[in-house]
C-alpha cells in the first residue's frame, strides 16, 4: 500500500513540475570497512581514498532528455588521496543517461583514452521500501538494488541503496543510477556514499551532448577486456 502511495504522490509531482533542467552538487565519501582495512596490502591505499574521498565533488547536470555525471576539476588529480578516492569512485569519466542507457568511455590506464564508448542498458531493478528520512528538506524513500561484477574471477553482487525524492520526479541521480520516481539524494553504492549538497533548477534547458568518440561495446565486453589485459601486465 505504501509503494502505491509513493506511486501516486509521484504521479502527482511529476504533472506539477515545471522544471525544465538543473545541476545537482553531491560530495563523496568512502566507508571503513574492517575487512579491507585488516588486509595489510590494500590498507594503506583504502585509507588514502577514504581520506581524498573528503575533497571530491560531483554534478549532475540535466535537461528534459538526457543526464551528465561528472567529477568537478576545481581540484589537484596529482594528489595521491585524490587519485585513489577518484578511482574507488568509478566515476573519473563523465557518465551519461540517455533513453535509458547509460553511455560512458572507458576510465582506466590499461587502454588509450576514450578508446571505447562502454553502452549499457539504465539498472531499474529497484526494490521499494517502506522506509524514509530527510534529506536536505525533502522526503526521500529507501530503495536497493546490487551491481554486478563478472570477472575471471567470478560473479560478485555489491549492495546498493538509494534515498530519491518524490517531490522532484526526475528519474536520475549519482554515477548512473536512475529510473526510480524522483531524484536519487543520496547513494550508497557498496562502501562509497554520494550525498547532496547542493540542487538547482532552472528553466533554461541546459546543452548537454553524449560522448561519439571510441568503440562501442557493451559493459560485460569491456570488463572483459579489462580482465585479460590485467592479466597480460
Amino acid at each position: 500500500m505504501k509503494h502505491y502511495y509513493v506511486f501516486i504522490i509521484s504521479l502527482l509531482n511529476f504533472i506539477a513540475f515545471s522544471q525544465k533542467s538543473g545541476v545537482v552538487t553531491y560530495n563523496f565519501r568512502i566507508l571503513e570497512d574492517e575487512k579491507i582495512i585488516k588486509n595489510e596490502i590494500i590498507e594503506k591505499f583504502f585509507l588514502e581514498a577514504i581520506e581524498g574521498a573528503k575533497h571530491l565533488k560531483f554534478e549532475l547536470t540535466f535537461n528534459d532528455s538526457i543526464s551528465e555525471f561528472k567529477l568537478l576539476k576545481n581540484m589537484s588529480l596529482d594528489d595521491q588521496n585524490l587519485e585513489m578516492a577518484i578511482i574507488n569512485s568509478r566515476a573519473k569519466k563523465e557518465i551519461y543517461i540517455f533513453k535509458y542507457k547509460i553511455y560512458h568511455n572507458n576510465d582506466n590506464g590499461l587502454f588509450k583514452e576514450n578508446e571505447f564508448l562502454i553502452i549499457e542498458p539504465l539498472n531499474q531493478n529497484w526494490k521499494l521500501t517502506n522506509e524514509s528520512k530527510i534529506i536536505d528538506g525533502y522526503t526521500c524513500y529507501k530503495a536497493t538494488n546490487e551491481y554486478i561484477v563478472v570477472n575471471s574471477k567470478g560473479t560478485f553482487k555489491h549492495p546498493v541503496i538509494a534515498w530519491f525524492c518524490p517531490q522532484i520526479p526526475i528519474s536520475i541521480g549519482p554515477r548512473g543510477y536512475g529510473g526510480l520516481p524522483g531524484l536519487i539524494l543520496e547513494l550508497q553504492e557498496w562502501n562509497n556514499v554520494f550525498g547532496v549538497e547542493k540542487i538547482e533548477f532552472s528553466n533554461d534547458i541546459k546543452e548537454i551532448v553524449l560522448p561519439n568518440e571510441g568503440k562501442i561495446i557493451s559493459n560485460q565486453e569491456y570488463q572483459n577486456k579489462v580482465g585479460a589485459a590485467a592479466k597480460r601486465k
